[in-house]
């Protein structure tokens, strides 16, 4: 039985060894490693969620092509993960360039992503506890979110959201619709410039304020390395960053949320989701693309050893 259900992007991830900065125009620069790996943040969340335990089913849409062939095998691999992959178009590619201070530049071509429609959908496929809707502006449903997060309310099941980048950079219609489908959705993982982009708040604590005010319960503020904010109307938890040497946080919001929704579906309070959540996304970070997604094991594993160290709530 289907404990979470993932709907939004795929993709094939190539993804560069760390590089000092971007070549000039007509230069060249060698790589140490580069690495193939599937992507997406809905493809990344389910297989996250998969890997750390729950029934997870994805829905996305691939092409009929050498990408589409990969990205299936690769994912039909994941005990736990059950594939909705509909084909149409060529399958979506992002070249993730990775830099020694972790930062990241991404070239996208969002291919069969954005034939994935609120009209074209199985609705009988979404089952579960969760719905997961991920990367808004990279896949074809936008205004037809609205009709799919209320169908999963209708069917008890709570709704998480992650908007993902804007690569438009967040023009004034984006906005109002996200802030309009923020109406809709229980669990809410922005990082702190989508927050910004969203509310025009300064400050965390504004900014916090305003995302909940939209009608969101839990608040989870992803900030990389400084860490996050897990905020209710009720309280507000800091969670510091882990410290691990990363090579690629390429797919660490994901695997956060994944953690978090996972922590969540067990009963825990904030505190302890958030710990959760910051523990897996920290060992994400250690491989390049999805080859170190932990399982649950692992991350209390992780928790136990260095919890004590790293918190200070």
């Amino acid at each position: 039985m289907t404990d979470v259900t993932s709907l939004g992007d795929v993709n094939a991830d190539i993804i560069t060894s760390n590089i000092k900065e971007f070549p000039p125009k007509d230069a060249q620069i060698l790589l140490d490693d580069l690495h193939l790996s599937t992507g997406g943040c809905a493809a990344n969340y389910a297989k996250a969620s998969a890997i750390l335990g729950l029934e997870t089913r994805l829905i996305a849409r691939i092409g009929d092509d050498l990408f589409g062939s990969i990205v299936r095998k690769s994912l039909g691999l994941v005990p736990k993960l059950d594939l909705c992959l509909t084909c149409g178009g060529r399958t979506a590619v992002t070249l993730a360039v990775t830099f020694e201070d972790q930062r990241r530049s991404f070239l996208t071509f969002p291919g069969a992503n954005y034939g994935l429609s609120a009209k074209d959908l199985d609705y009988d496929l979404i089952e579960g506890r969760y719905l997961h809707v991920a990367s808004f502006f990279l896949q074809g449903l936008r205004g037809g979110t609205k009709k799919v997060l209320d169908y999963a309310h209708k069917k008890g099941m709570t709704a998480s959201f992650d908007t993902g980048l804007d690569p438009a950079g967040w023009s004034k219609a984006d906005v109002a619709l996200v802030r309009k489908t923020l109406k809709d959705v229980d669990l809410f993982f922005p990082n702190h410039a989508e927050a910004q982009a969203i509310t025009k708040a300064k400050n965390q604590k504004d900014i916090i304020d305003e995302l909940l005010s939209l009608g969101p319960s839990i608040v989870a503020l992803k900030m990389g390395s400084k860490g996050a904010w897990i905020a209710s109307k009720e309280e507000k938890i800091f969670i510091p960053a882990f410290r691990v040497k990363a090579l690629d946080t390429t797919g660490a919001g994901d695997v956060f949320a994944a953690g978090f929704v996972h922590a969540h579906s067990r009963g825990w309070g904030l505190k302890r989701c958030g710990m959760f959540a910051s523990a897996a996304a920290a060992l994400k970070t250690r491989g390049y693309g999805t080859q170190m997604y932990p399982t649950e094991q692992e991350v209390n594993a992780f928790l136990t050893i260095n919890s004590k160290f790293n918190f200070r709530i």
